[in-house]
Parts: C-alpha cells; sequence; structure tokens
C-alpha cells in the first residue's frame, strides 16, 4: 500500500513512534528484571538519588559502629570473666588467711601459697586480648601489673598503686552518634589496690607473726573483694548497654536497607506486569502493520 496522503503518513509516522517509544520502555523493563536494579545508574532515579545516598552512608555508619561495638562487647566479655575469676583468687587468699591465723598453715606454706595467688592475680590482670592488655588503661601495648616483684606498700597498711605499669588514662567508646561509653578496667581499680595491699600486708603479717596485721590483710582484701564485685558489674552493665546499642543498629540497618531496595529495585510483579501489557501492544501493532502492507487499492474499491 503507497502512503501518498498527508493524513496517512502524519498517522504511518506517528504509529511508528508510539511503536518505538513502547519497544524502548520494554526493552527497559527487561533490563529492570534481569538486573533487578530500576536503572543502571543515579539518572533513573534522579528525584531520589540524594536519598539513596544518604541511606548509603547511614547503613555504612551503622556498619562501622556495629564492627566497633563487637569487637569492645568481646572485650568486656573477656574484663567481666577476668574479674570473676580474680574474686575468687581473692576470696581463696582470704581463706587461706584465715587459716594461718588459726595456725593451720604453717609459716613456709603459708609464704609459698601468698607468692602462688599473686602470680595467678598477676596472670589475670595482664591478659592479652588480640594483642592488647585489657587492664592497662589507654597503654594497651604494656602489661597492667609488675610481674617481678611481690607487692609491697610505701604506707603500711595504705593502698597504693606501685604494682601498676599501666596508664591512668581510661579507653572511651562512641558506640553510637550520641554515646559516649569509658568501658575499660584498669588494674589500678580501688578494689584491686585494696587486693594487692591485703597481699603485701599479709606477707609483712607473716614475717612478725603479727595477728593484728593479719586482720588489717583479711578487710583488705575484703573490701577489695566487694570493690571488684561492683567493677565487674559496671562492666556488665556496659556489656548490655553495647549489645543493646548493637541491636538498634542491626534494626536500623534492616530499615534502611529496605527504603533503598524501595528506591533502587526493581518491583518484579509491576514491572512484569507492564511487560506483559507491552508485548501484548506490540503484537497488536506488529499484526496491524501486516495487514496494512498485504491490501491493495482494489481492496478499497469493493
Amino acid at each position: 500500500m503507497a502512503i501518498n496522503g498527508v493524513s496517512t503518513l502524519q498517522l504511518f509516522q506517528q504509529t511508528i513512534g508510539d511503536v518505538t517509544k513502547v519497544s524502548s520502555e520494554l526493552a527497559q523493563q527487561q533490563g529492570q528484571l534481569s538486573s533487578g536494579n530500576k536503572s543502571k545508574d543515579f539518572a533513573g532515579i534522579a528525584n531520589q538519588s540524594q536519598q539513596y545516598l544518604a541511606l548509603s552512608a547511614s547503613i555504612a555508619q551503622s556498619g562501622q559502629y556495629l564492627n566497633d561495638n563487637k569487637a569492645i562487647e568481646a572485650r568486656l566479655e573477656t574484663t567481666s570473666s577476668i574479674l570473676g575469676q580474680l574474686i575468687t583468687v581473692a576470696t581463696d587468699l582470704n581463706n587461706l588467711i584465715a587459716q594461718r591465723r588459726t595456725g593451720i598453715q604453717v609459716n613456709t606454706a603459708f609464704q609459698l601459697q601468698l607468692q602462688e595467688k599473686w602470680q595467678i592475680m598477676v596472670g589475670q590482670l595482664n591478659t592479652n586480648s588480640a594483642g592488647r592488655y585489657l587492664f592497662s588503661g589507654s597503654q594497651v601495648d604494656s602489661p597492667a601489673v609488675d610481674n617481678v616483684n611481690f607487692p609491697s606498700l610505701a604506707v603500711d597498711g595504705v593502698p597504693d598503686t606501685g604494682y601498676y605499669t599501666g596508664s591512668q588514662q581510661d579507653i572511651t567508646l562512641r558506640a553510637d552518634n550520641n554515646i559516649v561509653i569509658t568501658y575499660n578496667v584498669r588494674a589500678d581499680d580501688p578494689g584491686i589496690q585494696k587486693i594487692f595491699a591485703g597481699l603485701a600486708t599479709a606477707k609483712q603479717a607473716d614475717i612478725e607473726n603479727s595477728d593484728e596485721l593479719f586482720q588489717r590483710a583479711y578487710s583488705l582484701i575484703q573490701e577489695g573483694v566487694q570493690g571488684v564485685v561492683s567493677t565487674k558489674a559496671t562492666a556488665d552493665s556496659n556489656k548490655v548497654a553495647v549489645s543493646n546499642i548493637n541491636k538498634n543498629h542491626e534494626t536500623f540497618v534492616l530499615y534502611w536497607k529496605g527504603l533503598q531496595e524501595t528506591i533502587g529495585n526493581t518491583d518484579i510483579v509491576a514491572v512484569s506486569t507492564q511487560v506483559a501489557v507491552n508485548q501484548g501492544i506490540l503484537q497488536a501493532a506488529f499484526q496491524a502493520f501486516a495487514k496494512i502492507n498485504s491490501l491493495r487499492l482494489s481492496d478499497f474499491l469493493r
């Protein structure tokens, strides 16, 4: 059939344009289905690209918080465990002092067991986790307590930090944008100081065979244990706080990823429906073109 009328030519050109547009949309929709993305670049989501990037930044930041917080959570778990062990050893030490006062322990055996308890506590407080000494404050690359010299006091019966070799500075964690936690425990904690003072006093009591000093040593260690119990409770509380913050981060990350998917991912059901519609339109258009092209002038004169 010849296209020789102005109106016929315009209709033909318009139809060709419509078919081309539908073909382009169909190709784009098929690309969305195969890739799972609405667009291969930000041009396809231009009106929501800033929101998409902001969500990406929030997800990355929360991911970093999660990584940091989980590392701290593990350190707090180890710290709490060590403090629990320290409490047990200190309690055993007081039982040893009680036995010495009643004459069950002889001097030589007492001195050896005193030395043993001290070495156990030194090992606990010099715990190294992933290359970091947990009880040294910010000086994480060196042990927290002197492991060579048995503790002694500058003033008899008065706790001090002569045994401590770490830093006086604590370590903080920014667990969230607006939350900073001081999470570490230092080996110069007041409760630990009293336990070490009790060690030094117990040794001196044994040398002088002084029941008064033994009483003082026992009281120091008892007070020290109570202090460490309180410190352990704080460490446990910090661990729970960090764990709860992590749960919040995980919830927000899931929510933000869902929003991102809404912006950038293909709506499979909606696009599949539109693909079927456009395929139907193209099929009908091609059938119409085929029918028109098969007509002759005589068909119009009948």
